[in-house]
């Protein structure tokens, strides 16, 4: 009797544990879930005494706590399931600003996990200010930030009208406008949340941000008198496209050049040059030159954010510009950049030509057209 017992037990924790790594979903009650299934299995119909059934059940209390263990270790060490985790991602703690957002960088840079998730929150007067993720892929760092309300907290005001001042901090020292773009804001997923952007002034003769800093990101509340600051620890994504065509075009009294690109996971960036040939007059940013970006299968990009400055020369002021648009889905083989101007109703006072669907009437200058081959890394 014993020793059927032994065996038969022994049949019982093999069977067993193959059958709950095969079968039992992640519960919280996984010991219950098991004994209930053991209870009214064919095998429990069997008469066993006390001693041999309490036996039984710590063995599977013991097999049933391993199943829980492996499924454990399965969640932190990541190894889940795409439909698992997406479906952690709809957590609030776990969601991404950037993810709702219309900048496809900025939602490529959540997806492809390319963003530092922080999630590092200050509360002053019963307010909560989170700081979510930040990314920095060279050209542009974008932080995403989200207010936590109390429980029946409504406001119809959004964080980005209810932040009266941000003042930054790189590595301690105070960033102002020479050396670095000014503060863009975007709107992300509802009135609690925003995304908030800058850039170096590294091609317009301002000092380039180091690959890794801290930024002290300081955000007064209107209504709170202290303000929110927190910690941000910043890197360089890297794994960028970086080209220096210095390539020229000339239409008229323009001298257009494409002095720089860059090609990012998240951001295609394009620094241009415009320069008049004729000393006597200077560029006027008005009626200047816009550009288009295209790849090599006429899939046009969309404006993120940009920066332009004056820079004398030679008794002139050249208009130099930092343009920052959407990424590419895939590596480009070349892209094609197009120059244009805005037509007008009457210049230099009128406004612009609208088409019947009320977009602006733009013209494209052949001329300084430039076709440019994605052949290097930096």
């Amino acid at each position: 009797m014993n020793t059927r017992l032994k065996r038969k037990d022994k049949e019982l924790d093999q069977l067993e544990l193959e059958r709950l790594i095969r079968e039992t979903p992640v519960e919280i009650d996984l010991v219950n879930r098991t004994m209930n299934k053991y209870d009214s299995s064919p095998s429990a119909s069997h008469s066993v005494n006390v001693k041999a059934s309490k036996t039984i059940r710590k063995r599977l209390f013991r097999i049933t706590a391993s199943v829980a263990m492996i499924f454990s270790l399965i969640i932190i060490t990541g190894l889940i399931s795409p439909t698992m985790a997406a479906t952690m991602k709809e957590v609030p703690l776990l969601s991404s600003v950037f993810k709702f957002t219309r900048d496809l960088g900025l939602h490529a840079a959540d997806e492809k996990e390319l963003s530092t998730k922080l999630n590092k929150s200050v509360t002053h007067e019963g307010y909560t200010l989170n700081v979510t993720e930040v990314v920095y892929d060279g050209t542009r760092v974008a932080i995403g930030i989200e207010h936590l309300p109390k429980e029946g907290e409504n406001s119809k005001e959004s964080l980005s009208d209810q932040i009266s001042k941000i003042e930054l901090l790189l590595n301690g020292k105070p960033l102002d406008h020479t050396n670095f773009s000014g503060i863009v804001g975007q709107p992300s997923k509802d009135n609690n949340s925003a995304i908030f952007e800058f850039a170096d002034l590294r091609n317009q003769g301002g000092k380039p941000f180091p690959k890794q800093f801290n930024l002290t990101l300081s955000a007064t509340i209107t209504g709170i008198s202290e303000p929110f600051k927190m910690d941000i620890p910043v890197s360089d994504i890297g794994n960028y496209v970086k080209l220096q065509p210095n390539i020229s075009r000339k239409y008229k009294n323009n001298q257009f050049t494409i002095e720089q690109i860059m090609l990012t996971p998240i951001t295609t960036s394009i620094t241009t040059r415009i320069a008049l040939l004729d000393k006597s007059t200077t560029v006027d940013s008005r009626g200047g030159i816009s550009i288009d970006v295209f790849d090599e299968q006429g899939h046009k990009l969309k404006i993120s954010s940009g920066n332009r400055r004056r820079e004398t020369n030679e008794g002139t002021s050249d208009l130099i510009e930092d343009l920052r648009l959407h990424p590419f889905e895939t590596l480009p083989k070349a892209i094609t950049i197009k120059p244009y101007t805005h037509l007008y109703d009457s210049y230099p006072n009128g406004s612009f030509k609208l088409d019947k669907n009320g977009e602006p009437i733009i013209q494209y200058i052949p001329e300084l057209e430039i076709t440019i081959p994605i052949n290097s890394k930096e």
